[in-house]
């Protein structure tokens, strides 16, 4: 797999995003040095986790009313929906299938950082200029 690890140039100034794009960094470097026999329910914990970390993503979005949601969504959905049809073979032994998809999420998180989440950070800073608050704080 690719090694990716977490660096102050990947920070956004939005601390739930920061914090969530830090333990999932985290997460997939557990994920690599993991023995087979633990894969499948850390596979499954990873899936859980990334879920729910969109979910807080996609609710900032909408508290921002952020013009950009319906792409960003469709990205999570993307990734969800591809993680969620292997699951099963993971959790039924398919070890390799896994370790596979694990090894395509760096590359995907550096675009997806790049990209559409570097516009929410955008958008959350200005709302936050505009309300004088923290960016990224309103749910936490």
């Amino acid at each position: 797999m690719e090694t990716i690890r977490w660096s102050p140039e990947m920070s956004l100034g939005v601390p739930a995003l920061d914090v969530a794009h830090q333990e999932f960094l985290q997460d997939l470097m557990l994920l690599d040095s993991i023995a087979d026999e633990q894969f499948g329910p850390a596979f499954h914990a990873l899936v859980a986790k990334i879920e729910a970390d969109f979910h807080e993503e996609e609710e900032m979005m909408e508290d921002l009313d952020y013009p950009g949601i319906r792409a960003h969504c469709e990205q999570h959905a993307r990734v969800l929906g591809a993680l969620h049809h292997i699951e099963p073979r993971v959790m039924e032994g398919d070890i390799a299938l896994g370790r596979d998809a694990v090894g395509l999420l760096p590359q995907w998180f550096t675009l997806h950082l790049a990209t559409m989440d570097t516009a929410l950070a955008f958008a959350a800073e200005l709302d936050s200029e505009e309300r004088g608050k923290v960016p990224g704080t309103a749910r936490q």
